[in-house]
């Protein structure tokens, strides 16, 4: 029997995404609100139907085609736009069966492609779907359980940058994992491990922009107190671009994955709309959008499966691409909306 799933309410890492305004303090808001809801549209339509075509093509969940599609059409709902309302519960349910199917290596905790980064973001887009806790969640946070490491991180299976290869993002989703979904029998079990991976998250590894990123969200998702916040957040503002845009790599260009990412998490995580990094963040989203809606990144991930084609745009470099334009437009989204503090 299939799960009902609940009305969507995006809440990530305790930020709330709300309806969109115009850019505080801004004398061009309408002009600039309405190119905003126009690149998110023609963002949409490349997400989603990348989203819908990926079952097709495979039968196990992804992050790039679930999670963060998922997470993009969350956004541009709150923004009163419209999205494919069933598309949105099929990628759930998809993401569901996915897990259903190895519950029993999940318990065991092993058997699992991806290790924790796969099951956290597959937490992740049930939790966008508001599913309701069942025994296949209880399976995924058992396997968080027993793959936790000893100094309290977890970690991913096959680096696959910038997507697959960093231990802050996976010890981040964990911990939001952990908190949405541990069944009250893993209550104390799940305490415990949070309380490991927040003593590792006060200082973490800082290879890359998404580390950085994430650990800004699980500073704010743990309740970092309000030094160690602004210290976090300061160090992903340290590194915008004269182009207003942000790089994977401090080795490398601004790029929309990068960029959506950041300033997605910016919001969320407490940083006004009215702020100059959000304005020239989104500036950069805006002009380098490719005609056909989406964002072209290059893959700099060594293949560890046989590529097949999804029918995305970008060829070779689709699967990536895909992430980026789900982030950007999730980012786009929120770059506008009205300014409301999280709540504690």
């Amino acid at each position: 029997m299939k799960t009902a799933i609940r009305t969507v309410v995006f809440v990530l890492f305790a930020g709330r995404v709300v309806m969109a305004q115009p850019l505080a303090g801004s004398p061009n808001a309408p002009q600039e609100s309405t190119a905003i809801d126009k690149s998110v549209l023609r963002g949409l339509t490349i997400v989603q139907k990348a989203a819908a075509n990926y079952p097709k093509n495979r039968d196990c969940f992804s992050c790039h085609h679930q999670t963060l599609p998922m997470l993009a059409m969350v956004a541009a709902r709150d923004r009163k736009l419209p999205i494919d309302d069933e598309l949105f519960a099929e990628q759930a349910e998809f993401t569901h069966a996915s897990f259903e199917s190895r519950i029993k290596n999940l318990n065991e905790g092993r058997g699992i492609g991806g290790m924790a980064m796969t099951v956290s973001y597959g937490l992740w887009a049930l939790d966008l779907a508001r599913w309701k806790p069942d025994e296949t969640t209880e399976a995924m946070v058992a396997f968080l359980h027993k793959t936790q490491k000893e100094d309290g991180h977890w970690t991913f299976q096959t680096s696959r940058p910038p997507l697959e290869a960093s231990n802050v993002t996976s010890t981040a989703l964990a911990v939001y994992g952990l908190q949405r979904f541990a069944a009250a029998s893993q209550r104390d079990e799940a305490d415990v491990a949070i309380a490991r991976a927040k003593k590792w998250l006060e200082s973490p590894p800082a290879e890359s922009q998404e580390d950085l990123v994430a650990s800004l969200w699980g500073q704010h998702l743990l309740g970092a107190d309000s030094d160690r916040l602004r210290a976090a957040r300061d160090r992903v503002l340290a590194t915008q671009r004269d182009d207003g845009g942000w790089s994977q790599l401090s080795s490398m260009p601004s790029d929309a994955y990068a960029t959506g990412q950041t300033l997605f998490v910016l919001r969320a995580t407490g940083l006004a709309a009215s702020d100059r990094a959000i304005a020239r963040g989104a500036a950069f989203l805006l002009k380098t959008q490719c005609d056909d809606g989406s964002w072209r990144v290059e893959t700099r991930s060594k293949p560890v499966q046989t590529f097949f084609d999804n029918g995305d745009p970008h060829g070779e470099h689709q699967f990536i691409s895909i992430s980026a334009t789900s982030w950007a437009v999730a980012a786009l989204a929120t770059a506008a909306a009205a300014d409301k503090p999280p709540p504690p």
